[in-house]
């Protein structure tokens, strides 16, 4: 659930990072700036003070919370704003919990990670093996539990049914599993797309494996080793806790919405509820390679196997490591997963040279772009690089068409009709402009990135931002990041303007047709003219799919759009509306009327319905009404 703001727009949830290297000849170094390092907790918090306060403010932020670790230690850890408006509770690092949304991953990994050292789980495994439900063999390679981990099993995302309204609608985690099974959409092991549904089936297999519930088993296997007194994946929260649970806050109208309390079904993706200080405990165990304490959660050589490499999404860029995000910021070398729920966002980076790691949580919409700007000026602040200067190779023009094209976000729906609500998540557009720069626009916004090698660009705005363009065995062209996020180049027939031009313009001649011919039936039947008998059949045919078509668009625009007035997502997200089934049994009626239509087509040109200009019309009705069939169709509605 992690995405920069510049390449997603989807939903809620995520933020990319990229490599950074300076090995080209191109990149000249503008300064030199050498890595400072944390200095003492006081001079700390005197720079977090001060970079909080601005982009809490700027983000409209309500709270927010950071811990540190370095060499075995808590190094400093602090609480921002209030954990509940209203009774002006201050934010509690050691007491407060906060959602951490897909950081609760990290814990699924480090479960798995621990049947494997123990010989009850194998990588290179076909996942059916562990499980009590079959996973279709959609492609000739199996999904194994290395694909779990690095994202790459080749499901499709699906929102409906992540979350739940209320806590009677909770299913079991297998149950969950079972009933909402995505397709597989891109062969195993080739394509990264991030996926929730991946990772809760981890979680099952650590609960058909260990003989405990998931909860148990990281209860008993990670937080009590560890301490972690106030973390938990349970939901609702046990007794005991939930009086600390921070409040979460929408931002509408200038005014702060207060949230409930987020109740997540597949919920070894994201359900963790933590405090920074119990986090602290679980990040000082990982950068001491599984040791905290007294207690030992892997071995040495797992833990470091763990933040190592497990595949390379692209071998010009970092690779995936066991669950960790592996990426080069600021020349280090960093492992971290980000989490967002629908008002928490949350990061946790180790940096494994520096012995160090840092925790953000927050608990508002705005507090996505605030957790990014922390991270960076911290960066920034202790470990600066040479600022660079990027010019584009002399020979840009001849690779182009290497670049140029809309690219579709893997981390979307293709098969069911969420594929909708693509339509919400724009794709990411990149041109070649005059001088060779690569322009990459995405979520409203555009960036320069310079060539530093074919098929490799670099942002010259924020250098840790790289994509890498290559073909892929299905004879696509991908753009990959250094996390498991990718975009496959659309071709002509997927571009997503052209999509809703077709739809937009053939319904709304079809509607203005419908009001037309509905006028001319009523004003004859007012006159009582005497109506041709096919001529008439013709026309009501046309009027019947304009009618069909207008209460599906009207129907369908009312149950996606019914919003949750706090969540501010569409209820449908939660559970599909009862009057969806209703809705969706329109379009096969249209196809009976549309069939009609081209029936009656060559009748009136043969019978000569109507005068030339009339028939005419027809005709365009008849491919207006099948232009719309085939949309709804693309669009899985049909």
């Amino acid at each position: 659930m992690k995405h920069r703001p510049f390449f997603h727009a989807l939903s809620l949830l995520f933020i990319f990072a990229f490599l950074f290297t300076v090995t080209f000849a191109n990149l000249t170094p503008a300064r030199a700036a050498t890595p400072r390092g944390l200095t003492t907790p006081d001079e700390l918090e005197t720079f977090l003070d001060g970079v909080f306060a601005a982009r809490m403010r700027s983000d409209h932020t309500v709270d927010a919370v950071v811990s540190i670790v370095k060499d075995g230690e808590l190094f400093f850890s602090k609480g921002y704003g209030y954990a509940n408006l209203a009774t002006q509770t201050p934010v509690d690092p050691a007491r407060t919990l906060f959602r951490i949304g897909s950081t609760s991953k990290l814990f699924v990994w480090t479960s798995i990670m621990q049947l494997v050292e123990q010989g009850k789980l194998d990588l290179d495994t076909d996942v059916n093996t562990y499980l009590d439900f079959e996973i279709p063999a959609t492609y000739p390679a199996p999904i194994t539990v290395k694909n779990l981990l690095t994202h790459t099993p080749g499901f499709e995302e699906s929102a409906i049914g992540l979350f739940v309204y209320t806590e009677d609608q909770m299913p079991t985690l297998g149950d969950f599993l079972k009933t909402h099974l995505p397709a597989r959409v891109f062969p195993p092991g080739e394509v990264g797309a991030y996926a929730n549904y991946g990772v809760a089936l981890a979680g099952y297999i650590v609960e058909r494996v260990s003989g405990l519930s998931f909860d148990e088993y990281v209860e008993q296997n990670i937080l009590n080793p560890l301490g972690m007194t106030h973390a938990t994946f349970r939901q609702p929260l046990p007794a005991n806790l939930a009086p600390d649970m921070a409040t979460g806050y929408n931002y509408l109208e200038g005014e702060y919405q207060e949230g409930t309390f987020e109740l997540v079904a597949g919920y070894p993706a994201g359900s963790v509820s933590a405090t920074a200080e119990d986090m602290a405990k679980f990040m000082l165990a990982h950068l001491q390679n599984g040791a905290y304490g007294d207690a030992r959660i892997l071995s040495e050589a797992t833990a470091q196997t763990m933040h190592g490499p497990l595949i390379e999404y692209d071998p010009r860029l970092p690779g995936m490591g066991h669950g960790f995000f592996r990426e080069i910021i600021n020349g280090q070398v960093v492992i971290h997963h980000g989490g967002d729920t629908i008002f928490f966002h949350t990061e946790l980076y180790l940096l494994l040279d520096q012995n160090t790691g840092l925790f953000i949580s927050t608990n508002s919409p705005g507090g996505g772009a605030t957790r990014e700007a922390v991270f960076k000026a911290f960066m920034d602040h202790y470990f600066p690089v040479p600022d660079i200067s990027l010019t584009p190779p002399a020979d840009m023009a001849s690779r182009a068409d290497l670049y140029t094209g809309e690219y579709i976000d893997t981390r979307s729906n293709f098969t069911t009709l969420e594929r909708v609500f693509t339509l919400l998540n724009p794709s990411m557009q990149a041109t070649v402009d005059d001088e060779g720069y690569v322009l990459v626009s995405a979520a409203g916004k555009t960036q320069q990135f310079v060539e530093i090698e074919p098929g490799l660009i670099q942002s010259r705005e924020d250098p840790s931002v790289q994509l890498a363009f290559s073909t892929h065995s299905d004879g696509k062209t991908y753009a990959t990041t250094a996390a498991p996020f990718s975009f496959v180049k659309a071709q002509w027939y997927e571009n997503q303007m052209l999509h809703m031009l077709l739809l937009g313009i053939s319904s709304l001649i079809l509607i203005i047709t419908l009001f037309k011919w509905v006028g001319a039936l009523l004003k004859a039947l007012f006159k009582r003219e005497p109506q041709p008998g096919l001529a008439h059949l013709a026309r009501l045919s046309a009027v019947a799919f304009g009618l069909l078509l207008l209460a599906f668009l009207i129907g369908f625009i009312v149950v996606v759009s019914d919003i949750e007035p706090v969540y501010q997502i569409p209820y449908f997200i939660f559970e599909r509306p009862s009057a969806l089934p209703f809705v969706l049994a329109l379009p096969p009626i249209m196809v009976v009327f549309g069939l009609a239509l081209t029936l009656f087509t060559p009748v009136a040109w043969l019978k000569k319905f109507w005068n030339v200009r009339g028939r005419v019309g027809y005709t365009v009705v008849t491919l207006c009404a099948w232009v719309v069939l085939g949309e709804l169709m693309f669009w899985n509605l049909l």
